[in-house]
């Protein structure tokens, strides 16, 4: 098979078992760049370049998706840079990051001029020989308009692309915002993809400078004059896999391809392997199209520890911009958990909580045990306790009524969701009541106002069993916090820690609920839940939390002494949790 681009009626198959590349030498400079847009707003970015290697003028713009940083295409950026490219990467304007304007007032035709801006900056501050763009999800909508209108890039790499919007956006919400738009009905503030926009000034703009249809992305492409590269996801639910073959069919000539991603979901984080081969693909691309013929090219890849050693640097500086005071966090907790009683719904978030239970074995307690929620929010993990216990005990389960309770508490920093959690645990008492059991024949439970921020008001040794749910990545010292919980075991005791999964994708969890609900008032709900999400990738965009992969997650639990720690994946596979037992 050649190297020229194929056909659309032949798609390549990226398998993730690709070869192994040659290591290189070349050493990566990172530089801040901040400029302006056509309507005079900041810019910030990066600009990625080989420090040892001549300048033969070939560049690389290596664009965030949709409600992305440019911290999180650092990876792509360094893979080309690696290979001899000068890279920038930058934040856009109404968007996330250090960039001015908020999302809440993006649309596709201001990323769009963000993108022009940035030709502009590029030609008039380096002069480049020649230039290529790599954009993912629906920035990569945004590039192929820009390509249209200036045709000064030489090479469009697109990732993941979402090239119908309208189509996009009910398979998600299983409602046509769009049409709805048209007939003059006003959306107001709603969830794209995970984060909260003005949908009347998002749709409204997407309709008026025509973005929203399959349509209109096939016109766009029907005026591009460089090589063109479509990557798919085999298992993209959001995008279907024919639009993009009758996008990659309109684009003129010959040199335009389609490569399949064997595996691969939207979020192409969901699998590494395959995510890495199509980056070895993205840079074969660029250097076969924006490097001379007479160049002998291949693949070098940047070592992992150089790109995890810059990323911690870049994600530290993030913190120190977008630092939270506490209370500003609480608020957000506090705002965040008045959404959050739903989940309880949600057969994921089920799965998880079954996890959680049966790992630290609360099942047939044989002494009487004290259980620590840490970071109870609302009180779900209690809230499953009781329920746990109240059916053994319905169900006539000797151990549930001769045995001793569990002796639980219930520990958050956000005095509102304690309160709810009461009151919960308080309506599940009266059925109990009603039952005709013991109320502590089940669970005694209390709950305490504090911050794990801070030491905490409980004697070292003093509990059976910890449970720290979906909390460590939000805390500033996860591992100074986390031995403190430890000090809180006694010896021989269980905790279980879990944390999202870095670059979680919880709309999956979102589509398999409502694939199944029935009533209008659960979808609304379950919108409510992935607007949630969205404000917690907000804070991963900006560096303030930092969640764990399972091999981070171990080695937080290793690090304070525990023996025995397993990990495992829950939560719709977007959760890592962990167990450990105390020495």
């Amino acid at each position: 098979m050649n190297s020229s681009f194929l056909a659309w009626s032949k798609p390549r198959h990226i398998s993730p078992n690709f070869s192994k590349s040659v290591q290189g030498t070349v050493e990566i400079g990172t530089e801040l760049i901040t400029f302006h847009n056509r309507n005079g707003l900041r810019l910030v970015g990066f600009h990625d370049y080989p420090l040892n290697r001549p300048d033969s003028g070939e560049w690389m713009l290596v664009l965030p998706g949709f409600g992305e940083t440019k911290t999180e295409v650092l990876s792509e950026a360094y893979f080309l840079a690696k290979n001899g490219f000068n890279c920038i990467r930058f934040d856009y304007a109404y968007h996330t990051g250090e960039s001015d304007g908020a999302i809440i007032n993006t649309t596709l035709e201001s990323i769009k001029n963000d993108i022009l801006s940035c030709l502009d900056f590029i030609f008039c501050e380096y002069a480049p020989k020649k230039i290529g763009a790599l954009a993912r999800s629906l920035a990569s909508r945004a590039l192929l308009r820009a390509a249209r209108e200036e045709h000064r890039f030489d090479l469009l790499l697109n990732l993941v692309s979402i090239v119908n919007l309208q189509k996009t956006l009910f398979t998600i919400y299983q409602e046509d915002y769009v049409q709805l738009m048209r007939d003059g009905k006003s959306v107001g503030l709603m969830d794209v993809l995970g984060f909260q926009i003005n949908a009347d000034i998002f749709l409204g703009s997407a309709i008026s400078d025509s973005y929203e249809t399959l349509q209109s992305t096939i016109e766009d492409v029907r005026h591009l004059n460089a090589p063109v590269a479509f990557f798919a996801a085999e298992k993209d639910e959001w995008v279907d896999l024919e639009d993009v073959r009758h996008v990659v069919y309109a684009v003129p000539g010959k040199r335009k391809d389609l490569y399949i991603l064997d595996s691969a979901m939207h979020e192409l984080q969901e699998n590494p392997t395959s995510a890495r081969a199509a980056l070895n693909k993205i840079i074969a691309s660029a250097l076969q199209h924006l490097y001379e013929p007479s160049v002998n090219c291949s693949v070098v890849q940047p070592k992992i520890r150089e790109i995890g050693s810059r990323l911690r640097r870049e994600k530290l500086r993030n913190r120190i911009i977008y630092e939270v005071k506490k209370d500003d966090e609480r608020n957000f907790w506090r705002s965040y958990l008045e959404k959050y009683s739903f989940v309880v719904n949600v057969p994921d978030y089920w799965e998880l909580m079954t996890l959680l239970y049966s790992l630290l074995e609360l099942g047939i307690p044989q002494h009487a045990e004290r259980v620590l929620d840490a970071g109870c929010g609302i009180g779900n993990f209690g809230t499953y306790l009781f329920v746990k216990r109240l059916y053994g005990a319905q169900q006539g389960s000797s151990w549930s009524l001769q045995n001793e309770p569990l002796d639980y508490l219930g520990l958050d920093f956000v005095e509102e969701a304690i309160l709810q959690a009461r009151q919960t645990h308080r309506q599940l008492e009266k059925q109990l009541i009603s039952s005709g059991y013991r109320r502590r024949a089940v669970l005694a439970e209390s709950y305490m106002l504090a911050d794990l921020e801070y030491p905490l008001p409980l004697k070292p040794a003093s509990f059976d069993k910890i449970c720290c749910n979906l909390v460590v990545s939000y805390l500033r010292k996860p591992l100074e916090r986390t031995n403190k919980l430890v000090e809180l075991l006694k010896p021989g005791g269980k905790i279980v820690i879990s944390s999202l999964k870095p670059f979680a994708d919880l709309s999956q969890i979102y589509r398999n609920f409502i694939s199944s609900a029935k009533r209008k008032v659960d979808i609304e709900q379950a919108r409510n839940l992935l607007s949630n999400a969205g404000r917690i990738k907000v804070k991963e965009a900006h560096g303030v939390y930092e969640f764990f992969s399972e091999a981070a997650l171990r080695k937080l639990l290793k690090a304070t002494g525990l023996k025995e720690v397993e990990t495992f994946r829950s939560l719709g596979n977007q959760a890592n949790v962990a167990v450990g037992l105390k020495r």
